[in-house]
């Protein structure tokens, strides 16, 4: 007989060993440096930022958003596999121990990034709320004992057959979960909030006590939601590293279309499809777009001067690291096995195009300087730092990426 505790703690264990093999290797990158220091670097602002915000700012709106969403988002590693249509569908009524694990295993990781998050937002909470020690307890337990809820609600939705009933049950939640945290950063009562526990603890009970009943488990709609997590562990791994189990997306964005003209040019042809691959496959583009907007933060939060193009830096080796994972984007490609150009003729070409996005990264950094500082000597310092960057560090470092695969 099958025992469904045995099948979970080897596919636990053959996830933590794989996951550690891709960190073992992010580790080893000059991005988790780079990460660091910016850490660092904005751990010694963030309490200046605190202090630049208005008495009447709206703390508690902003908490009770960002828990809302929290809170509500709330999934379930199931760690399944396409097999098991077949291996384990015939015993179903015999996957709850399995399942039981799940829930607990994604409970303890959730628990604790809920906890660090909260710890991340806690000296908002003091600034503008409550800053004795006592509220760190009070606003953490009732967070926590929301966030267990949440997950085990968030399964049980998953009984549900149709999407449509999903999405209404979790918008219910979120509703839910708005007026809870905004009434917990109000500092409602404790018998209140408890009471509000409570009643959507008997609620969770009844409706989801005649779900049980008349719904199993979706096995396709779980297979697909696992899927889904565990490319996005595979996309964050794959920036640096090859990952031969990634499958890749594609987004159209026509609006775009533009930047990715056809070029017929033999020498072109390789830059445009880097291009099109930039736009439109996994998250390159927002991940880009992401680096510019935190960028743009430091540059805000950081005082003015001529050290702001060491952070600048910074940005630019991140980007560059985590966009050189196109270079073996299409490395499965059967047609593009096919252009007639050799392997360094498309490091080279990458190269010449990672440098032009890096060089208008820096530029786009320069200008929110200069709007900023009104400084225009640091910002064109700025410019040329990242156009030599990219002119010169960028091909040298994609040159090395390239031996290594």
């Amino acid at each position: 007989m099958m025992d469904m505790k045995k099948v979970w703690t080897v596919r636990r264990n053959d996830y933590f060993t794989e996951s550690l093999r891709y960190f073992r290797v992010m580790a080893s990158s000059g991005l988790i440096v780079s990460m660091f220091l910016l850490i660092v670097i904005g751990s010694i602002y963030y309490a200046k930022l605190i202090k630049m915000l208005p008495e009447n700012f709206p703390a508690e709106l902003l908490l009770a958003a960002v828990f809302t969403y929290w809170l509500t988002r709330s999934p379930v590693r199931t760690l399944l596999k396409k097999a098991d249509l077949v291996f384990l569908l015939p015993v179903e009524s015999r996957m709850k121990n399995y399942f039981s694990h799940a829930l607990k295993y994604s409970l303890a990781v959730q628990l604790f990034t809920t906890l660090l998050l909260f710890t991340l937002f806690w000296p908002l909470v003091q600034a503008f709320i409550r800053e004795d020690t006592m509220g760190y307890l009070w606003f953490a337990m009732f967070l926590l004992l929301s966030k267990a809820f949440n997950l085990y609600v968030s399964w049980e939705e998953q009984r549900l057959p149709y999407a449509k009933q999903r999405r209404g049950y979790m918008f219910l939640r979120a509703a839910v979960n708005a007026v809870y945290t905004f009434l917990l950063f109000q500092n409602a009562s404790f018998v209140f909030l408890a009471a509000l526990l409570a009643v959507m603890y008997v609620l969770k009970n009844f409706v989801f006590g005649v779900f049980k009943k008349m719904h199993g488990y979706q096995w396709e709609h779980l297979l697909q939601k696992e899927h889904v997590m565990q490319m996005k562990v595979y996309r964050v791994a794959n920036l640096f590293t090859d990952v031969p189990a990634l499958q890749q997306t594609m987004t159209p964005r026509r609006w775009l279309n533009w930047l990715t003209s056809a070029r017929y040019s033999p020498g072109k042809v390789l830059g445009n499809l880097y291009m099109k691959t930039f736009v439109r496959a996994n998250d390159y583009l927002p991940l880009y777009i992401r680096l510019i907007l935190i960028g743009w933060l430091f540059i805000y939060l950081i005082p003015d001067g001529w050290w702001q193009t060491a952070v600048i830096l910074l940005f630019l080796q991140m980007t560059a690291l985590q966009l050189c994972a196109i270079l073996l984007h299409h490395k499965r490609n059967a047609m593009f096995e096919l252009y007639p150009i050799r392997w360094d003729q498309k490091v080279s070409s990458f190269a010449s195009w990672l440098g032009i996005i890096t060089a208008v990264q820096s530029v786009f950094y320069a200008l929110f300087y200069f709007a900023e500082a009104r400084d225009a000597l640091v910002a064109l310092i700025i410019a040329a730092a990242g156009v030599v960057y990219s002119k010169w560090y960028v091909p040298v470092m994609v040159k090395k990426q390239a031996i290594h695969h």
